[in-house]
């Protein structure tokens, strides 16, 4: 299992059947070779941000229907757009995270407009700022995008050099 940033594990909630489900559900509708498999599969800052998203969109999606999992892709794509809302959530979790560990371990501030724009498609951008997203979201411009793509990379390097420990095989290891 990935090292992920257990703060952010515990502090939403999360626990090894969520990380299942949030393998499951990005299997099933962009395949395990996707990028954000690949994503949560390579965990710390940004491998968490991914998994923090699709864990609060599944466990959104199975509420509305817990056979979710067992579903074809079409089924669950043509659910998941009659049910964007557990998208927007999932976006929500993921970039307030996101900014929040940028500031802490890269010591820098940015804001969310740049950041979603930097990392993310025009479509899941819209679906924010239509959404009644109750911080802070303005339109960035060209240069704050940038800037935000230039930590994100930072930040997706960061995991090269620092090491985490993962609470849940840390426990088992120990016991």
């Amino acid at each position: 299992m990935a090292d992920f940033d257990h703060e952010a594990i515990e502090q939403h909630n999360v626990i090894a059947r969520d990380i299942e489900n949030a393998y499951r559900y990005v299997a099933i509708l962009q395949g395990t070779d996707s990028q954000t498999f690949a994503d949560i599969a390579a965990g710390c800052y940004y491998g968490t941000s991914a998994l923090l998203h699709e864990v609060v969109e599944v466990r959104i999606l199975l509420e509305r229907d817990r056979w979710l999992l067992r579903r074809s892709r079409e089924w669950i794509r043509k659910f998941l757009r009659d049910n964007e809302d557990a998208h927007v959530e999932g976006l929500k979790v993921e970039y307030v995270y996101l900014q929040r560990v940028i500031e802490e371990q890269l010591e820098e501030q940015i804001g969310l407009g740049a950041l979603v724009r930097a990392n993310t498609i025009r479509f899941d951008y819209d679906r924010l700022l239509e959404s009644e997203f109750p911080l802070l979201f303005i339109e960035p411009t060209a240069e704050e995008v940038s800037r935000a793509s230039r930590l994100l990379s930072r930040l997706k390097k960061l995991h090269k050099e620092r090491s985490y420990v993962n609470p849940i095989q840390n426990h088992h290891e120990k016991g």
